[in-house]
């Protein structure tokens, strides 16, 4: 398969030919490209001249430079200084270019414009904000911050830092602001407690109050903690052994939660408790029966300690 090599495409502007010209057949005197105020940065002749000496410029694969063939046979550059200029320095004889006509010279100018804008381009194509902002609302989609589900402001900030975004390309602050922005956020993070900051918390919101009470650190989103509930569920009934329907308050907090899981967590816990209390029912009915018969202990003989 044969690939045809790119072309510049404007409306008024006619490509006659691509490929190689001798450096030294273009006019020095025709070179008049109004659109560069500033004239010739070194910047990307720098980066020209990298790629260039790197074998990395592939000149067949980006718009080239254009080119008028003047009545005397030499060429004006209309557009591609920087790239003439670093083909100059890495002492290059030939340079690849598109050999154009324009319908007018004003639209040869509004090609300079056009041309001069997007310059840059063939040196890198860098993100934009927009870019950098749409990437990072998409991965916040793809987890699953979809249908009213809001990321933590934490959450957002991971993920800006995950794009790696250099000062040349964004203020960080302005992409966190743009993808709250665009996606939402909330700032509803948990506040986590230790053990017994926990206990103090909680007592403080109990009050005076008679209703007997627990407080239990959780530390993940399934709710499936069976040795701690299981021990708390049986601290509920001896307080209840003398009155079943004595209420009993359980102060829960989780630590090591991300905000945005907090509210998944306490359906969670919710739902295994329910479901622990069935177990327990179904246990208690084993006990009740007249056919029980309780575990025989039967210790295994010890062994002698060593000499």
């Amino acid at each position: 398969m044969i690939l045809e090599p790119r072309k510049p495409k404007f409306n008024g502007m006619t490509v006659k030919s691509v490929g190689y010209i001798v450096i030294a057949d273009i006019d020095i005197y025709a070179r008049k490209n109004k659109a560069r105020k500033k004239g010739i940065l070194p910047a990307p002749v720098a980066k020209f001249e990298v790629l260039i000496k790197n074998g990395l410029y592939e000149p067949q694969y980006a718009i080239p430079p254009v080119v008028i063939l003047l009545p005397n046979g030499k060429y004006e550059l209309v557009a591609g200084e920087h790239r003439l200029q670093a083909h100059k320095g890495q002492k290059k004889t030939k340079i690849w270019v598109a050999i154009v006509e324009f319908d007018s010279p004003s639209i040869k100018l509004l090609y300079q414009s056009v041309e001069n804008k997007l310059d840059l381009s063939y040196v890198a194509t860098p993100r934009t904000l927009e870019d950098i902002v749409n990437s990072a609302v998409t991965i916040l989609k793809e987890e699953g911050y979809v249908d009213g589900k809001l990321p933590t402001n934490n959450k957002v900030s991971t993920v800006v830092n995950k794009l790696q975004i250099s000062t040349e390309e964004a203020s960080k602050t302005t992409v966190f602001e743009s993808v709250r922005k665009e996606i939402g956020s909330t700032n509803v993070d948990v506040q986590t407690y230790s053990a017994n900051n926990g206990v103090e918390v909680a007592e403080e919101i109990h009050g005076n109050s008679s209703i007997p009470m627990s407080v239990e650190l959780y530390k993940n989103i399934s709710g499936k903690t069976k040795d701690t509930d299981i021990r708390l569920f049986f601290k509920i009934l001896k307080a209840k052994e003398n009155n079943h329907s004595l209420p009993y308050y359980v102060y829960a907090h989780w630590s090591n939660v991300a905000g945005e899981n907090i509210i998944t967590a306490r359906e969670n816990k919710k739902i295994f408790w329910k479901l622990l209390e069935e177990e327990i029912v179904k246990y208690a009915k084993v006990l009740q029966s007249p056919d029980y018969i309780s575990p025989i202990l039967k210790p295994l003989v010890q062994i002698e300690a060593d000499d």
